[in-house]
């Protein structure tokens, strides 16, 4: 009788200890980075990922020859290749010194939407 209280205590004792270090384990635990998905630059295309980004980032000032913010109109190809050909897209969107940083009074855009368009850019700003 007396061995089987024993073992009954020990027992006890032991899950005691088990469940207090497991509370431990998960209140110590390390929270888990989540990395977000990298950034594709490898196929990009003006219909696709550009005119994506200019739509959700340019077009609610620079769109329509009638309501372009300062004149600029960005919905057109023709348009937009002249931006990017002269430099004048890249170093906008970039904050660069001496240029009007766009989106005016907004963030600047993220670093896979730059790389982005700096890739397109890059390849000659194609009509793809």
């Amino acid at each position: 009788m007396m061995k089987r209280k024993v073992l009954i205590f020990s027992v006890a004792a032991i899950t005691a200890v088990w469940v207090g270090c497991t509370y431990k384990k998960e209140v110590n635990e390390v929270p888990v980075t989540v990395t977000p998905p990298a950034c594709d630059t490898s196929n990009v295309k003006y219909s696709v990922q550009v005119t994506a980004i200019l739509s959700a980032s340019c077009y609610s000032c620079h769109a329509g020859s009638a309501g372009a913010g300062a004149g600029i109109t960005l919905d057109r190809y023709n348009i937009i290749k002249a931006y990017a050909s002269s430099g004048d897209l890249m170093n906008v969107v970039t904050h660069a010194p001496g240029y009007s940083p766009m989106p005016k009074g907004g963030g600047k855009l993220s670093d896979c939407n730059i790389a982005i368009l700096r890739t397109w850019v890059r390849n000659g700003a194609p009509n793809n």
